[in-house]
């Protein structure tokens, strides 16, 4: 009857409590959930847990919320530039897989490879690669074979993780040589991207494009949901859609895994404050902590931006390292030492009796900074500024000396995602780890 009696009488819920019913679902059991019949089931990253989820999706939730908010960035678009085309140039869609069909007839895939295979027959054609190939579940597969089945297409937009996007350009410019992306599409216009934060490597596909009046266009499409689409084209923060069946609760980040948690509804968000981002959606996910955390930067309308996930920081030392600290950070140090970067990792080194505590920042360059001390000492600097926690411990050297810059070696993150089966789709690696079991095993590696 009101939002309070929803908050009171139901509790804030996380995947642990739906999976005894997407256990039933899987066996071919319907209306377990909800009262529709699920189809697919979206397989979620797992980046910081560590094991991926199965989100039930509907025809509904397809129709009135992926394709409902696709058609929003659409139109926010069109808004702006009416000389945006997408129908007379061919769209290259780096997807998610399709995995398996179960023998209750229900399939698995990545959230962008269901998008994918639910295009009408008529709209595949202004697609690249064909439907088989960006939808199959081998990334291997992917990597060998759409160069070639893109590479003599007229494409004018890209869709798609940026890290991903990198590694298959890589291999294109590989066999055609080119100076500028645009020389090989010279109708490329806007790259929609999501699923990372894309300000560290913003500057490096600025580089490869070689238009100036490209746009970048950001959305936010998880797997529970499509919740944002860029507000402005040339200026970041992403639309909060709030007519696509979702309903949205946030708590402050600070009071996250405290007594003090209360979640509270739209209306009462501030500015500039990290929210963790809870949704109740027709799909059966009832006041769900999806783990994304968001901070507004204005209220009319609701603009926000991604700031990181609730189970990747940093606070081995009372530091708060956000990902939006960590992100910042680089794209500054970056800049500066005219260097780009192709993967990373954070973690903490703990404070031990005979050495005093560090973060330890594990990076594969593209563009190597020509002085890693320097550059280790800058982006100390800027982390500094951009977290006043991490300045205070930082204070002459007292709780935590400078951070470290450790040198990955090629590839090194990408055959360590491969050795754990997460290459491709909606798979990532984790940035920030409040631990030292990521890092360590590269570390090994590397």
């Amino acid at each position: 009857n009101s939002y309070d009696a929803y908050r009171s009488t139901v509790p804030l819920t996380e995947y642990s409590f739906y999976e005894p019913y997407i256990e039933r679902i899987k066996q071919g059991e319907q209306k377990v959930m909800c009262a529709e019949r699920v189809r697919w089931f979206g397989k979620t990253a797992g980046t910081t847990s560590g094991k991926s989820k199965l989100i039930p999706i509907t025809r509904s939730i397809v129709r009135h919320c992926h394709v409902r908010g696709t058609f929003y960035g659409l139109s926010i678009l069109h808004m702006y530039d009416s000389t945006v085309d997408i129908l007379n140039h061919k769209n290259y869609a780096l997807s998610g897989g399709v995995y398996e069909t179960l023998p209750s007839g229900i399939t698995i895939g990545d959230i962008s490879g269901i998008m994918m295979r639910n295009i009408p027959l008529p709209f595949r054609s202004i697609y690249v690669p064909n439907n088989a190939l960006m939808t199959a579940s081998s990334w291997q597969e992917k990597l060998t074979q759409i160069p070639d089945a893109i590479k003599d297409a007229d494409v004018g937009n890209m869709i798609g993780i940026p890290t991903w996007h990198l590694a298959v350009l890589r291999q294109l410019h590989h066999k055609l040589k080119f100076n500028k992306l645009v020389d090989v599409w010279k109708n490329l216009r806007i790259f929609f991207h999501g699923g990372v934060n894309f300000e560290p490597y913003r500057q490096q596909f600025k580089d490869l494009i070689g238009r100036e009046d490209f746009i970048f266009y950001e959305i936010y499409n998880a797997t529970e949901g499509f919740f944002g689409a860029q507000a402005k084209l040339y200026e970041t923060g992403m639309l909060l859609l709030t007519d696509t069946s979702i309903f949205y609760e946030f708590i402050p980040f600070a009071d996250y895994n405290t007594d003090r948690a209360k979640a509270i509804d739209i209306s009462e968000v501030k500015t500039d404050v990290p929210y963790v981002i809870i949704i109740s959606a027709p799909n059966g996910l009832l006041r769900y902590v999806i783990g994304d955390v968001v901070s507004f930067t204005s209220t009319e309308p609701y603009t926000f931006k991604i700031t990181g996930r609730t189970q990747e920081y940093i606070n081995a030392f009372g530091e708060d390292l956000m990902l939006s600290h960590v992100s910042n950070a680089l794209t500054e140090a970056n800049k500066i030492h005219a260097c780009s970067i192709k993967e990373y990792t954070v973690a903490p080194q703990y404070i031990d009796i005979d050495k005093q505590g560090k973060i330890q920042f594990l990076i594969e360059f593209e563009t190597p900074p020509a002085n890693v001390a320097a550059y280790e000492a800058e982006l100390d600097r800027q982390l500094q500024l951009q977290n006043s926690n991490y300045a205070q411990k930082r204070n002459n050297s007292i709780a935590l000396t400078q951070l470290q810059v450790i040198v990955a070696k090629p590839n090194l993150f990408y055959n360590w995602l491969e050795s754990k089966g997460k290459l491709g789709g909606q798979n990532k690696m984790p940035k920030l780890v409040n631990g030292r079991q990521v890092i360590d095993l590269l570390l090994d590696e590397n």
